[in-house]
């Protein structure tokens, strides 16, 4: 089994020490730096002062997304078994 690591990460000007497996060092750096960049697009031209407000606006928008993607994985895996039931007949 792999052994966790720390790694740091700055996120809407929020340092972070996250401990992760190696082999998900890349992934989380890179929806890190997604979330600093989706935080500095909603951030401009607005006023509201508080990193959180834009943090928790984009963390509504990836858990829409999510969710929505989570609903078509369910449609293709029932036509995925619908498939392969007709198949086997």
């Amino acid at each position: 089994m792999e052994d966790k690591r720390n790694i740091n990460l700055t996120i809407a000007d929020i340092p972070m020490n996250v401990n992760i497996l190696p082999a998900e060092e890349e992934v989380v750096r890179k929806a890190a730096k997604e979330i600093n960049e989706r935080v500095l697009k909603y951030k401009s031209g607005r006023n509201e002062p508080e990193p959180f407000y834009f943090l928790a606006f984009t963390a509504l928008l990836n858990t829409s997304r999510m969710l929505q993607m989570e609903e078509k994985l369910k449609e293709i895996e029932g036509i995925s078994s619908k498939l392969d039931e007709y198949v086997k007949e």
